[in-house]
């Protein structure tokens, strides 16, 4: 009998759902195997990357784009450098290159040799192997123009109002930067030609915003934590971008850990005149202290001028008291040409201390 239910036809029913279910297993396991069995071929190039910014304007950073390239297998690559859809340098023209990593430099120059103007620019990429072909851009931005500092004030603590800091330091600019600030000893190093390592102190690399201040109140510190010996320092603020262009602005600074004033406030020639003596933070030197004080021709200000404030010494000096100890003006000198200096026993503190003639 066969159609009515019978034992035989149940367990043919049963045969053929097994049957489906490994039919269909058998199906699922051939999609999930056949894309591992049979990959699909890598495209000829694998890697494309170059440096996105650059700053070819001679000055040793940064001045040269790496442009990089991976083949999976040999191909022919070509690159070219596009403004705007219009090449302007051909960096590699169809090289036959082999398996593995193609590489070249852009030194920002176009195909007659000149630097090019600064803006965004293409790097355009094609590669072909057969009948395999591989296209694909980057884009590389050009950057030479350094960013303009807005201002910058030094003000030597010795000739300032009583407060923190030996050298206050203030840094304005009309573009966003960072800016790196740091502490030359004047003398023997001549200003604008110091070495980051001849720097006895640093602070930054601090990012800088248009219309923002960046203030530094060095305490004449090293790194250290010694104290430097008083004189005139060069004070350095180098701005620069994300290219590297830099600028740099110089200012000098008076280190004295000392202020004063004179007394009397007003001289004349011949006259003797003194100095009220103070630290920086205004506390009054000690009349205990013994100092020595001398007159120089005033040859700058520290802040204002580049150089050493203090030409050739006038007069005898004098030591004595703090407080007490006076020395002459000579004749034929406007005191308003000349500096006092006091400086005291220990060699440690040294006053910069302005005059000011007789009306």
């Amino acid at each position: 009998m066969s159609g009515d239910g019978s034992p035989r036809d149940g367990r043919a029913r049963r045969a053929g759902v097994v049957v489906a279910i490994v039919a269909l297993f058998v199906l699922g396991l051939g999609i999930f195997v056949l894309p591992f069995a049979f990959p699909t071929p890598p495209p000829v190039v694998t890697r494309f990357n170059a440096t996105r910014l650059f700053s070819p304007d001679g000055d040793g950073r940064r001045e040269d784009a790496k442009v990089n390239v991976r083949l999976s297998e040999p191909a022919a690559v070509t690159v070219e450098v596009q403004k705007d859809g219009t090449t302007v340098r051909r960096l590699i023209t169809d090289r036959t290159a082999p398996r593995g990593w193609v590489r070249e430099d852009w030194d920002g120059r176009d195909d007659d040799g000149q630097v090019v103007p600064d803006g965004t620019y293409a790097l355009k990429l094609r590669a072909h192997a057969g009948k395999k072909q591989f296209n694909t851009t980057r884009a590389i931005v050009v950057d030479t123009e350094a960013p303009r500092p807005a201002e910058m004030t030094v003000e030597s603590a010795t000739l300032g109002k009583p407060g923190p800091g030996e050298c206050r330091v203030s840094f304005s600019s009309r573009d966003e930067g960072s800016v790196l600030f740091e502490a030359f000893r004047e003398g023997p190093v001549a200003a604008g030609t110091a070495a980051s390592s001849d720097a006895v102190r640093r602070l930054g690399p601090r990012p800088v915003r248009p219309g923002d201040a960046v203030t530094w109140r060095w305490d004449g510190r090293r790194a250290d934590g010694g104290q430097v010996p008083p004189g005139l320092y060069l004070i350095r603020a180098s701005l620069f971008d994300a290219a590297r262009n830099r600028v740099v602005r110089d200012r000098t600074c008076w280190v004295g850990y000392l202020a004063g004033t004179a007394v009397p406030s007003s001289v004349a020639p011949r006259q003797l005149v003194g100095a009220d003596l103070r630290r920086t933070d205004g506390d009054p030197l000690p009349s205990g202290n013994t100092v020595t004080l001398a007159l120089y021709r005033r040859t700058g200000t520290p802040g204002e001028t580049l150089g050493d404030p203090l030409g050739a010494q006038v007069g005898g000096g004098a030591r004595g008291p703090a407080g007490t100890v006076r020395v002459k003006v000579p004749p034929r000198i406007n005191p308003s040409a000349l500096w006092l200096v006091a400086r005291t026993d220990d060699g440690l503190s040294a006053a910069l201390v302005a005059l000011r003639g007789s009306p």
